[in-house]
């Protein structure tokens, strides 16, 4: 049980990340850390799919 929580505890820290990137990404739109941010989110969204799949 207890990693269970622990594993939803990552998840939604993930989640709180990314949509934090994602807002950045906006910011960054049109410039070269563009590509940075995007390959950040596209990690944390394996790690979530990944995360998830453990549950």
């Amino acid at each position: 049980m207890a990693d269970n929580t622990n594993t939803q505890e990552r998840i939604k820290k993930a989640v709180e990340l990314k949509e934090n990137l994602e807002s950045k990404l906006e910011k960054v739109k049109g410039t070269p850390r563009e590509e940075e941010f995007q390959l950040q989110i596209d990690k944390l969204n394996e790690l979530i799919v990944h995360l998830e799949s453990e549950l």
